[in-house]
């Protein structure tokens, strides 16, 4: 089946980076990548007359843009069965980027994160951290600015959980289909922080995930002793793992999903790729 891929770009290097690991990501996977450049000209009382001029100099900048990203294409033979779609859009990015999950089903959404680690962090104010929070009801693939090439083998992806919230079969769809494209088994790791045996609930949520997962390469790991934050990095670090997967639940981020403090949850950066699955109604 074709996937619908969305890459906000600003032009950057490292946006086309994204793109480029994106084409490397599905190579062999039939895709439409939809490149969305987003601008804001802001309207001036005082200024209206050049308002108009402004903007049309804005969007001419916006499009010739894309139409430079797409050249670059040309000279990309990975997959025949890749497809490309530019958008221009005077809006603000999470508004834009919005619009065009909902007018055209976008599977999943990529972005780069400046630096060596993936800043998804709700505690500070980043565009990253903005667009996560706001955008609804698609997956987003959060790269780190130094991204490391994928293993031939031994792929992981790895998927803290505390089991304390049923997950529907679509929030993880993603996911899935991320192990099934990268030949990458999903390694569910739970963080025993206070020593207590699950309960009858945190049972039936981790039996479920079993029979989500039933068609991939998964496992089960649980770390004591250590917090959540800290269990998750030395677990990645220990194994060698490709990326994290992060359950993002509609009322927080981190608080609501690991219960953890504010202090334990400004550290939290890590500098894998983080596949953030969003709650759907």
């Amino acid at each position: 089946m074709e996937k619908k891929i969305l890459i906000p770009t600003n032009f950057t290097k490292h946006a086309w980076n994204t793109l480029v690991y994106a084409l490397s990501l599905y190579k062999n996977i039939p895709c439409t990548f939809y490149i969305l450049n987003a601008y804001e000209v802001p309207v001036r009382i005082s200024l209206k007359r050049n308002h108009s001029a402004e903007l049309e100099s804005a969007k001419a900048e916006s499009e010739n843009g894309l139409q430079k990203i797409l050249q670059g294409l040309n000279f990309r033979k990975e997959n025949q069965k890749h497809k490309f779609e530019t958008i221009s859009r005077n809006k603000d990015l999470v508004e834009a980027i919005q619009e065009t999950i909902d007018a055209h089903n976008i599977d999943l959404i990529l972005m780069v994160s400046r630096g060596e680690n993936v800043s998804i962090n709700a505690a500070f104010e980043n565009e990253i951290s903005e667009v996560t929070e706001k955008v609804e009801d698609c997956p987003f693939l959060i790269l780190p600015e130094k991204m490391q090439e994928l293993p031939a083998s031994n792929r992981e992806i790895v998927f803290p959980t505390n089991y304390k919230f049923p997950f529907k079969n679509k929030e993880v769809a993603a996911l899935i289909d991320m192990a099934e494209n990268l030949n990458a088994s999903i390694r569910i790791l739970y963080i025993d922080s206070d020593g207590r045996t699950l309960s009858k609930e945190q049972e039936q949520n981790k039996e479920a995930l079993k029979t989500y997962f039933s068609d991939v390469d998964f496992s089960f790991h649980k770390l004591t002793q250590t917090t959540e934050t800290t269990g998750i990095h030395l677990f990645i670090e220990s194994r060698d793992s490709n990326f994290l997967a992060l359950y993002k639940r509609k009322q927080g981020f981190f608080s609501k999903l690991f219960s953890q403090r504010f202090k334990e949850e400004i550290d939290f950066n890590p500098r894998v790729p983080v596949l953030i699955l969003k709650e759907l109604e």
